[in-house]
């Protein structure tokens, strides 16, 4: 079976595959299965590990593009995170810090 691999938008921009794949309600991407080929693992699933994703079956796939309710969590591995990912995610933890003040 077919899978479709849901990756940050920072994972995929690192991979340069961002402007040529799907993206998903929530903002991440939608890989191939050949995108991950050259990722450490002996299966599918192991190299969507690798990249902090998820493997998806294609109806899986559709409902995230159209949007749901649940959508699947993932993550940016170290090795993919760039300086502007880091500076946002400082900001949000500023931000957590200054609302957690004001309540």
């Amino acid at each position: 079976m077919a899978f479709y691999i849901k990756v940050t938008k920072e994972v995929a921009d690192a991979l340069g595959l961002t402007a040529i794949r799907n993206k998903t309600a929530d903002g991440n991407i939608l890989l191939w299965q050949a995108d991950v080929a050259s990722e450490p693992g002996d299966t599918v699933f192991e190299r969507a590990v690798a990249v902090g994703g998820v493997c998806l079956s294609p109806q899986q796939a559709k409902a995230e593009i159209e949007g749901t309710d649940n959508p699947v969590e993932v993550t940016t591995p170290d090795k993919y995170k760039t300086e502007d990912s880091e500076e946002s995610d400082n900001t949000e933890e500023e931000k957590e810090v200054t609302d957690e003040r004001c309540g």
